[in-house]
């Protein structure tokens, strides 16, 4: 093979990645602000997680959009205009000055970056079946590293002014629209005469069907709990060990100047995670599908995503804390790209967009529950209570994986593809 054909195979899964890994970095480089912003405006916890939650509530709303109509229109304007809508709305965040203007700027950016369904589906486009989890395991990838460098920027940058995270961000969108413009190809795809934008019978298909419809309630349990810790976790650290932080004292208490000093303690915290996530989800992931399986790692996800909850939540000394934040990523990285696939492999191949967007739009239902209840449940019970409340929902999830295991893992064999009707 050419060194010019085997680039030019390379480069629409980069673009795919790095379509993701923006989405994320935007996603995650607010994190390290939201301390500053509380201090800024006089915000409080559910204020904070109302913020973070609406970035992901247009996630909902859009994300079977963008993917009906990639079914219809092809994946590539998709991506590529999503990108450069992405771009605008982190310029406007660069230069909001209130709680408003943060607000729409947040919709906006949800609103332009759901269409990472759109990359889900152009995966599921150019992979066979049996190693669908594995081109899944990419975009798991450029979620956690997303996750590392998404808040470990806002950090870094912030110490020198809150508007450089969202000129960032900015630029690095308008760069991957014009990658992808250039290089991207159109993969292909089942012919879809007279399809509509969004249908609601893709919704009624998926509860009507238990291999895909436990399969949404799974992700959804697993990101809600996910996304507490994710909107909470730098509130809780400056509430409770402030010096962890660099901080002398708790945030209510604490000076502008110090808090700003705090946000690249913070998002190094966060990073760190994140790199533990990419990889697992890119690397070790492929190592234990062929010989475990989706469903086996799923319930080992969820099991471990629990545990790491339930640490955090009852830690009452940094290193315990610690110990939780060093569990967390396995439990992420094993659980994200196995229930990616196995949404993939139970749904009809002509409407691969469509199903992974609706799974993309319940996980962002769950990204926009998650913070709002943490915020709530941290303002009126105290710091430790978000991940109280994620490992207690992630004990159900366990129970409704190990169910699934063993009901559905014989019709997702490994090493060959699952049946799927239409």
């Amino acid at each position: 093979m050419s060194t010019s054909s085997t680039r030019a195979g390379r480069s629409p899964l980069l673009f795919i990645f790095l379509t993701v890994f923006i989405d994320l970095l935007g996603f995650g480089i607010v994190l390290p602000l939201l301390p500053i912003y509380s201090k800024a405006y006089q915000a409080n916890e559910f204020e904070l997680g109302l913020l973070f939650a609406s970035f992901s509530g247009m996630q909902f709303l859009f994300a079977p959009m963008w993917g009906r109509l990639s079914d219809r229109i092809g994946r590539k304007p998709v991506l590529v205009g999503g990108l450069l809508g992405t771009s605008a709305s982190y310029l406007l965040f660069a230069f909001a000055g209130s709680m408003p203007m943060l607000f729409v700027a947040r919709l906006l950016a949800g609103f332009f970056g759901a269409n990472i369904s759109t990359a889900a589906a152009y995966i599921a486009d150019v992979t066979t079946p049996e190693n669908r989890a594995k081109g899944m395991g990419l975009i798991g990838a450029a979620f956690g590293l997303g996750f590392t460098f998404g808040p470990f920027l806002g950090g870094e940058l912030t110490a020198y002014s809150p508007m450089y995270p969202g000129f960032l961000a900015a630029g690095l969108s308008l760069c991957a629209a014009l990658f992808g413009w250039k290089m991207l190809v159109e993969p292909p795809r089942e012919a879809r005469t007279h399809s509509r934008v969004f249908s609601l019978g893709q919704v009624r298909h998926a509860w009507s069907d238990p291999r895909i419809g436990a399969l949404l309630v799974l992700s959804f349990l697993s990101v809600v709990a996910f996304s507490s810790f994710e909107a909470m976790f730098a509130r809780f650290g400056l509430a409770l060990f402030p010096h962890e932080f660099g901080v002398d004292v708790a945030v209510e208490r604490a000076t502008m100047d110090q808090i700003l000093a705090a946000a690249p303690i913070t998002g190094r915290y966060l990073g760190a995670i994140g790199i533990l996530s990419a990889i697992i989800q890119g690397g070790l992931i492929r190592r234990l599908l062929p010989r475990f399986g989706e469903t086996s790692l799923a319930l080992a996800g969820q099991a471990v995503l629990a545990l790491s909850l339930l640490v955090l939540g009852l830690s009452q000394s940094w290193a315990i804390v610690l110990l939780g934040c060093v569990l967390m990523p396995f439990g992420f990285g094993l659980n994200n790209p196995s229930l990616s696939g196995l949404v993939s492999r139970a749904t009809p191949v002509a409407e691969q967009g469509a199903f992974l967007g609706l799974n993309q739009s319940i996980a962002s239902l769950a990204r926009m529950s998650g913070p709002m209840i943490a915020g709530l449940v941290f303002q009126r019970l105290g710091p430790h209570a978000p991940f109280l409340f994620g490992a207690s929902v992630l004990g159900l999830s366990v129970l409704l994986a190990l169910w699934y295991h063993r009901r559905f893992a014989a019709t997702f064999p490994r090493g060959r593809p699952a049946p799927v009707e239409a």
